[in-house]
């Protein structure tokens, strides 16, 4: 079976995400189902109390892909020294894949503010610490794994959600 992967991907090279959480906002936002705007789930501290519910990196999804762990898109965290806001859309590139106990895996991403970042031991070791205890907080990291392997994380999320649209 030949898969036409999305053009928001990686094959195209300009793979997009789109932000729900800002890096330092203090509130959750997930995308409505139909894709019509946020739903605001609260302030963050309520849940993961760690730096005191403040989001540490960028914090969203990557269109046309699907976790069929999770019923959604695959979740991606952008390192950018850009002020992004909610809903907007971002090119990335993948550099790393933070595989969780619970399957709902992140990938790590750059934009062009911080392409000099090649993968995740290229991350300063306080924002690395960070990340981990926050992004840890309820589900354990088991591994981390290296950019081909966020891509080929992308790759699957885009053939899972081709599948939901036959």
């Amino acid at each position: 079976m030949n898969v036409v992967i999305p053009k928001s991907t990686m094959e195209s090279r300009n793979m997009k995400a789109i932000i729900e959480i800002p890096k330092g906002d203090d509130r959750r936002r997930h995308i409505k189902p139909d894709k019509s705007g946020f739903i605001d789930l609260g302030p963050t501290k309520d849940v993961i109390p760690v730096n005191d519910g403040i989001m540490p990196v960028h914090y969203g999804y990557i269109p046309e892909t699907l976790n069929e762990k999770e019923g959604d898109e695959i979740d991606v965290l952008v390192l950018s020294d850009n002020k992004l806001k909610v809903g907007q859309e971002v090119e990335i590139e993948p550099i790393a894949l933070i595989r969780r106990e619970d399957k709902d895996d992140k990938v790590v991403a750059v934009d062009e503010s911080r392409k000099m970042l090649q993968n995740w031991n290229d991350i300063p070791e306080h924002e690395q610490k960070l990340i981990e205890d926050f992004f840890s907080y309820h589900h354990k990291f088991q591994s981390i794994e290296d950019a081909r392997s966020a891509k080929r994380c992308v790759d699957i999320g885009c053939e899972q959600f081709l599948r939901t649209q036959k």
